[in-house]
C-alpha cells in the first residue's frame, strides 16, 4: 500500500508521540514523601533566607550593607514565587488546594496576582506555540514584524534590557492584570481570580503601609519594596525570555508543539532544585504533571525517544549563560522569529 508524505510523517508523528508518553508514564505519579520533604526544605531555607535578609535590612543603618542584605533577600524571594509555579500544577506537595493558598500567602505581599497568573499559565499551556493569544509568548509573528512601528521595533530590538530593567516585577504585574481581563471570556474562572487577587493584594498591601506609617518608616519601606521588586523581576522576566523566546512555532501534534515551542537549560542539580525544575522546560510542558525533581530524568528519556526515531532534537543549552548570550544575540538578530499559527486555531494538550 502507498501512503502519500503527509500521511507517512503523521503515523510516524503518532508513534512517537505513543513511545514518548510511555517512558515517562510512571514519572507522572505523585510526589512521594521524600520528594514532598526536600520541597519543604527548599521553601523553609528560602524564606530563612528572606527573612534574615529582610531582619538585617530593617536593623541596620540604611547603607552598602543594609541594601545588599535585601538585595540577597530579592533573590531568596524571587526563587519562592519561582516556587508557586510547581504550584500552579500541584507538583510541589500534591495538595493543589494547599498550594494555592501557600502560593498567594507568599504573592500578595509583592502585589503578585497569583490566582489570575495561574489561570493565565493554563492557557499558555494549552496555546504555547500553536495560538495567538498566548499569554506567555514573547516573540512577534512576521505579520507582527511587518505591521509593527517604530517604537515596537525598538523595544523588540532591546527586549531583554526593556524587559529586565524597565518593566521588571511591576511590568509583570500589569501585563498579567491586564491579560486577565481582555482573556476573561476564554476563561471564565479568570473573574473569581481576579477578584480575589484584588481583594488580596489590596488588604496585604495596605496593611504593610499602614505599619509602615505607624513606625514612621514609609520612606524605607518603599524602598525595600522596590530592591525586591527589582530583583524578582530581573529574575523572573529572564526566565520568561529563556524558556520561550523564538521558539514559539507549531509541529506535527500538540505533544511535539510543546516539546519545541520550549527551552531546556542543563542547569546543575542544586540550581535545577532551587528553580522547581523550570529549567528542563521542554519535558515540563509536554508533561506538566511530573513533579520537578523528575523532570531531568524525563528530559533523558525523552531525548533517548527522539534519538531513537530520528527526530530533531530538543532545544537544549548547556547553561543560563550561554542562554543569556543567545537571547544577546537575538537583539542583534531580531529578524529572527517563528512561522505563523496554523489557520484553524491550535491543538490543546492537558495540562
Amino acid at each position: 500500500m502507498n501512503y502519500s508524505l503527509e500521511v507517512m510523517v503523521s503515523l510516524a508523528a503518532t508513534v512517537l508521540v505513543r513511545d514518548l508518553c510511555a517512558v515517562v508514564k510512571e514519572l507522572t505519579a505523585a510526589p512521594t514523601i521524600g520528594e514532598r520533604a526536600r520541597a519543604t526544605l527548599r521553601l523553609t531555607a528560602l524564606s530563612a533566607l528572606l527573612l534574615g535578609g529582610a531582619g538585617l535590612y530593617w536593623r541596620l543603618p540604611l547603607g552598602g550593607a543594609a541594601i545588599g542584605a535585601v538585595l540577597i533577600a530579592g533573590v531568596a524571594y524571587g526563587l519562592l514565587l519561582i516556587a508557586t509555579h510547581e504550584m500552579v500544577h500541584g507538583t510541589l506537595f500534591g495538595y493543589r488546594a494547599l498550594e494555592q493558598w501557600l502560593a498567594c500567602l507568599l504573592s500578595w505581599p509583592m502585589a503578585w496576582p497569583y490566582l489570575t497568573y495561574a489561570r493565565l499559565h493554563h492557557l499558555h499551556h494549552r496555546w504555547n506555540g500553536c495560538d495567538p493569544r498566548d499569554p506567555e509568548r514573547t516573540t512577534l509573528l512576521p505579520r507582527e514584524r511587518l505591521a509593527a512601528g517604530p517604537m515596537r521595533r525598538l523595544v523588540q530590538r532591546h527586549l531583554l534590557g526593556w524587559r529586565i530593567g524597565v518593566l521588571g516585577g511591576i511590568g509583570l504585574i500589569v501585563d498579567t492584570a491586564r491579560k486577565g481581563f481582555c482573556l476573561q471570556r476564554q476563561d471564565q474562572a479568570l473573574v473569581h481570580a481576579r477578584f480575589i487577587d484584588g481583594a488580596g493584594v489590596t488588604v496585604v498591601q495596605a496593611a504593610m503601609l499602614v505599619i509602615a506609617l505607624t513606625q514612621g518608616q514609609l520612606g524605607r519601606f518603599l524602598l525595600f519594596w522596590l530592591l525586591l521588586e527589582r530583583v524578582i523581576g530581573a529574575i523572573v522576566q529572564f526566565r520568561g525570555m529563556v524558556e520561550h523566546h523564538l521558539l514559539w512555532r507549531s509541529s506535527e501534534t500538540p505533544l511535539l508543539t510543546q516539546l519545541y515551542a520550549t527551552r531546556t537549560i542543563n542547569a546543575g542539580r542544586w540550581l535545577n532544585a532551587l528553580m522547581g525544575g523550570l529549567p528542563h522546560h521542554c519535558a515540563h510542558h509536554a508533561f506538566p504533571t511530573i513533579p520537578s525533581e523528575r523532570l531531568p530524568l524525563a528530559t533523558r528519556r525523552i531525548t533517548m525517544v527522539l534519538e531513537r526515531h530520528g527526530a530533531p532534537p530538543l532545544p537544549i543549552l548547556p547553561s543560563y549563560r550561554e542562554a543569556l548570550l543567545v537571547m544577546i544575540a537575538a537583539q542583534n538578530n531580531h529578524g529572527l522569529g517563528c512561522s505563523e499559527p496554523p489557520p484553524h486555531g491550535c491543538h490543546e494538550s492537558a495540562w
